[in-house]
């Protein structure tokens, strides 16, 4: 019988190369996308099982995909799976996402956000280096108020456990209605807008489906606290843009604090279409969340011991659902 052939179609430096050796030699034979030309690539196309992914669509050339007729797992370094090219990806594969392998790192980015809102940090240091000294300028206390989590899963467990530490009270929702993380209740979707007028603070961390496109536009805004704290390490488009401007121009004790935006820049360039940098009510962070030293070999070592279950013949954890993803217009 064939040896099984896993391809790593991402960056691979020494340490990552020297971890995946060790952690799927001994199961299957490993190719790493920058040691093949593409014609290499196209080569041994046919003889790959398993591919490790970015997930982005430069990872692979379009004219290879359905070159990898042996392909049955793709499984992804990043959490977030919506843009995945799926036209391209054969109906056999079954997709695996890295949920819960980023979860420290981007919890701490939403404390760190939520923190900076509530305590003003941003502008006093733009007032600071502009030479101006607002003692006048009040913060917020965070202990005793409500923390609600949409999407309580890995990363918004560890956030919850975080802000309990606060002395902050956590409620959440997600699809299950359940949870073990510290929260007074943990309701469905259906629940939104009872968590949206209880919480002082509201947390995104769901990922961006067919059905959480635009979840939060004007009417769900409208739910919110007046002087509510809205924090997005999620992903941009789960906030309608113009809602959430026009909401924060019309409400200056409203505070967004994002990490996630609706379009990209290469290099320089905002992250949005409108002028939310002309608002004093936002705190922005070029989505780094995830971006500390620890995690690359956090994110390499949940995916690999994926890969690793499903080379073993045991089913692999967070399968996606591809229905989720069937955006329309996609």
């Amino acid at each position: 019988m064939n040896r099984l052939i896993v391809l790593l179609a991402v960056p691979m430096p020494e340490e990552r190369r020297r971890i995946a050796l060790e952690r799927i030699s001994p199961l299957a034979e490993v190719l790493v996308r920058s040691d093949l030309s593409d014609a290499e690539l196209a080569r041994r196309a046919p003889e790959i099982d398993v591919l490790v992914t970015g997930g982005f669509p430069r990872d692979i050339p379009a004219d290879v995909w359905p070159r990898m007729t042996r392909l049955r797992l793709l499984q992804t370094l990043a959490a977030g799976v919506d843009h995945l090219p799926y036209d391209r990806i054969p109906a056999q594969v079954t997709i695996a996402s890295n949920a819960g392998a980023h979860r420290i790192a981007i919890a701490e980015h939403s404390t760190a956000l939520l923190l900076a809102a509530a305590k003003n940090v941003v502008r006093h240091t733009e007032a600071i280096r502009a030479g101006r000294f607002l003692q006048d300028l009040m913060g917020r206390s965070v202990r005793g108020k409500t923390l609600g989590v949409v999407g309580l899963g890995g990363i918004g467990g560890e956030a919850a456990r975080l802000a309990v530490g606060l002395g902050m009270r956590v409620v959440g929702i997600n699809r299950h209605g359940a949870s073990d993380a510290p929260v007074a209740w943990c309701g469905t979707m259906a629940d939104l807008d009872r968590l949206l007028g209880e919480s002082d603070v509201v947390l995104l961390s769901i990922p961006l489906t067919r059905h959480t496109l635009g979840l939060i536009g004007a009417r769900e805004l409208g739910r919110m606290k007046p002087d509510a704290i809205l924090v997005n390490i999620a992903r941009g488009k789960l906030i309608r843009e113009r809602d959430l401007y026009e909401h924060l121009k019309a409400n200056p004790s409203f505070v967004a604090a994002l990490d996630v935006w609706w379009q990209y820049p290469k290099g320089d360039g905002r992250p949005f279409t409108e002028p939310f940098h002309e608002l004093p009510n936002v705190v922005m962070t070029p989505h780094v969340a995830w971006a500390v030293p620890e995690q690359s070999a956090r994110s390499l070592g949940a995916a690999l011991e994926n890969v690793a279950r499903f080379l073993r013949g045991e089913p692999p954890r967070n399968v996606v659902d591809r229905e989720e993803y069937a955006f329309e217009g996609a």
